[in-house]
This record gives C-alpha cells, structure tokens and sequence, in this order.
C-alpha cells in the first residue's frame, strides 16, 4: 500500500519555495544545482563588493574597482613581475581589453609599473613601493574582516578545500559548457 500523496497547492502562492516551479529545475537535482548557482552568483556579488571596497578603502580613491584590486594582488603575488597572459590565466579571463584596462589605472596611480624584465615574455609589470604598501594594507584588513571570524568556524579549513575542489570542477564543467555553446550557435 502506498502512502497517500498530499494534494497539489490551489497556486502557486499556496505552495512551500521548495513545491514552487522553478524554471531552472524540474526535479529534486536541478533545483539543488540551481540553488548552488544562486549561492554562487551572491558570492560572486558579495566578494565582487568585497574587493571594491578593498581597495579603495585602503586607497581612499574610490574610481577604483574590484578588477583593479584583483589585478594588483595578481601582480603582487610571488614578488615577481606578471604579464597580461599571467594576469589573465590568473584570473581565467580572455579580455584582455579590460585587464589592460586595470593595469594602466593601477600604473597611472603609482601602484604597478613595467618591469625591467629581459624575459621573451613581453611587457610585464611589478608592484610600486605604494602598491606594495597598498597590498598590505589590504592583507591586514582582510585578516581582521574575514580570516579572524573565519578562523572561529569549527572544521573551516577542511570545509574550505572540500568546497574548493567542487568549485574547480565546476569551472572546468562551466568553461566546457562555454565552448560547446560558442561552437554550436
């Protein structure tokens, strides 16, 4: 014998969110990817703010962007100069317009210029003095706003590899599906 099933709601403003239509999913695993979609749109946003006012909260400059933050900690990283290519695998980006973009904000404010590099690389740029101490202002920020209460989360660390092994799957699934959707339209 069967369990009997509940009647359906009278609208669709009877129903629960979860016996709500949603039209990115049509079953129990759609709607759970769905979710993880929205959760990762609202991260994106969130850190996307995060990084607007990284740096212009260090800078007191507001025109500057969450890019342009992400660029010059790309450049800052390993204490080695960075091409455009190594800012935009960095950042798995293919518009370069707009990274050049960044860079020459960041150059014209002091915080990046080229490097004397003598590599086959092209241009590449480092940190200025200012930019490195803009680094570290933001670093010093990021430890008291988000690393300090992160630490306080039991088991965070191991949470935070495990999520960031499935993030990585779904770049590669996202950028996959990309490629495929260019070549047939």
């Amino acid at each position: 014998m069967t369990a009997p099933r509940s009647a359906a709601p009278a609208s669709p403003q009877d129903a629960t969110p979860a016996e709500r239509p949603w039209h990115l999913a049509a079953s129990d695993a759609e709607r759970v990817m769905a979710e993880f979609e929205h959760a990762l749109i609202c991260l994106s946003e969130a850190f996307g703010r995060y990084n607007l006012q990284g740096l212009a909260g260090a800078s007191g400059d507001l025109s500057f962007s969450g890019q342009d933050n992400m660029v010059l900690h790309i450049i800052a990283t390993l204490e080695r100069p960075k091409s455009l290519s190594d800012i935009s695998r960095f950042m798995n980006r293919d518009d370069l317009a707009n990274i050049q973009y960044s860079v020459r904000k960041l150059q014209k404010a002091g915080l990046i210029e080229k490097a004397s590099d003598r590599s086959n690389r092209g241009t590449t740029y480092q940190t200025t003095a200012d930019g490195r101490e803009l680094v570290e202002a933001f670093v010093a920020r990021r430890r008291e706003l988000v690393l300090g209460p992160a630490e306080e989360m039991e088991q965070l660390r191991e949470q935070l590899r495990g999520a960031t092994k499935v993030m990585s799957h779904f770049i590669g699934l996202y950028d996959q599906a990309a490629r495929v959707m260019t070549t047939r339209s």
